[in-house]
């Protein structure tokens, strides 16, 4: 099976690593404690970092949002209507020191709420009734107005977001990809994270996904408005407490090991050895997941493959912190040991893996007008799940299997579309976990 040599069974070598206060976790795990003695071994090195939960639920975290929200003619009718509902709703949801803007765009740019705490905001509902979409799409702007916002209150100590929703491409102003990628990079440095959702079948979803894997965020696909409702509030609400800031995620690989790629949704940049990658904040309600891959030369004895080095701050008193394990292997020439030293937790991430894999392909092969190839790529990513869990006998692995085999059975009797590009799109980035396009940038 094709995934079998790409990415081996994910396994132990796991590590809870864990502050005093309980508040920052991390786990990491090689695809195997065994390796084949003789042959050279492909190793997949996974970290895991996570807030453990708050038990109260109580807000600890002063939150900065601004929401920065199409109103462009295409936005008429029920789009604006659920909108504006949504709006409400997760302005509701925050706590009365957070801090709420509202940017509007067509052609113009119309700031609803400008920078107010929530106890001291008026009549927002009434404010979201009044908005009329019209016009075109004058986004860069508006995303640099909700920007402009959020740095008045900009803090180390505070969670500094920004949530894009459009429908549409940008129509005036800048307008190609390279502009909007430069502008997440800009708001990143400044510890501003941004998450967008698309509406409808003409906004562009590679852009808005780019914009969000650089800005430390999340992609969402709202193929109908009603999903508006759900989709955002809970956006706002996975930034509920803030763990650790100034976050740095180090990967450092030993000698033998070489064709060193990331692949996973945090970006990531290599030097020598080293896989790099920072985050402004970790909240207690995000994961955060580095996939790295290598080759590693054969050995004979237990080896050291790599060491984890995970620094931050707290984001209450300011002081530093770290966590570092090393991750060792053993090798044997006992293929029957290599084979069967399965963990069905570690080898779900690999099923994720191979659902993305078929749902990327797909897209490749949409992007060419390939219909057919495209079909074909979803039902190998589907015969490569069922393969994987042949002897596993995993439930979380055949539901995944089972979601491709759904989807493949709605496309009966008709050719792929736009629409469902955006839908393998945002599978990618969601539904099956971390992504494996757009690997790491190099220094």
């Amino acid at each position: 099976m094709r995934w079998l040599c790409l990415l081996s069974f994910y396994i132990i070598s796991m590590v809870t690593l864990a502050r005093s206060q309980g508040t920052l976790s991390a786990e990491v795990l090689t695809d195997r404690d065994v390796y084949r003695t003789g042959s050279t071994n492909p190793i997949s090195v996974y970290a895991h970092l996570f807030g453990s939960p708050n038990p109260s639920g109580e807000v600890t975290t002063p939150r900065n949002v601004a929401f920065v929200l199409d109103r462009s003619g295409s936005m008429a009718g029920p789009r604006i209507q659920f909108l504006r509902k949504a709006v409400s709703q997760a302005v509701n949801s925050l706590g009365a020191r957070d801090i709420v803007s509202v940017v509007f765009f067509g052609s113009e740019i119309e700031t609803l709420v400008e920078a107010r705490r929530h106890d001291e905001l008026e009549s927002l509902d009434a404010k979201l009734a009044g908005v009329e979409p019209s016009g075109g799409s004058a986004l860069y702007d508006a995303l640099n107005q909700g920007a402009a916002l959020l740095r008045r209150n900009l803090s180390a100590n505070t969670v500094n977001h920004l949530i894009l929703v459009t429908d549409g491409p940008a129509t005036k102003g800048p307008r190609e990809a390279a502009d909007f990628t430069r502008l997440a990079e800009l708001f990143a440095r400044e510890g501003i994270t941004l998450s967008s959702i698309g509406i409808g079948s003409d906004f562009d979803e590679d852009e808005l996904a780019t914009m969000a894997r650089i800005g430390n965020g999340e992609f969402y696909f709202a193929e109908n408005p009603e999903s508006l409702v759900d989709q955002i509030p809970a956006e706002v609400n996975s930034l509920r407490r803030m763990v650790a800031r100034d976050v740095t995620i180090q990967i450092e690989f030993s000698a033998f090991c070489d064709k060193i790629e990331p692949c996973s949704w945090a970006r990531a940049t290599i030097q020598g050895q080293v896989v790099t990658s920072t985050l402004p904040y970790v909240c207690a309600d995000r994961e955060v997941n580095i996939l790295v891959q290598v080759s590693e030369h054969a050995r004979r004895f237990s080896s050291k493959i790599a060491t984890l080095r995970v620094s931050w701050k707290d984001p209450n008193d300011g002081q530093s912190h770290e966590l570092v394990k090393s991750v060792d292997a053993d090798f044997t020439t006992d293929d029957l040991v290599v084979k069967h030293a399965v963990n069905p937790t570690v080898a779900r991430v690999l099923a994720d893996a191979m659902a993305r894999q078929g749902l990327e392909d797909a897209i490749e092969q949409l992007d060419k007008s390939d219909s057919r190839r495209a079909l074909r790529a979803l039902r190998e990513g589907r015969e490569d799940l069922y393969g994987l869990n042949l002897w596993l006998d995993d439930t979380v692995i055949e539901t995944k299997a089972r979601q491709l085999g759904t989807y493949l059975a709605s496309l009966h009797n008709r050719t792929l579309n736009a629409m469902d590009r955006k839908t393998l799109r945002s599978g990618i980035f969601h539904q099956f976990g971390i992504p494996t396009t757009d690997d790491a940038s190099h220094p």
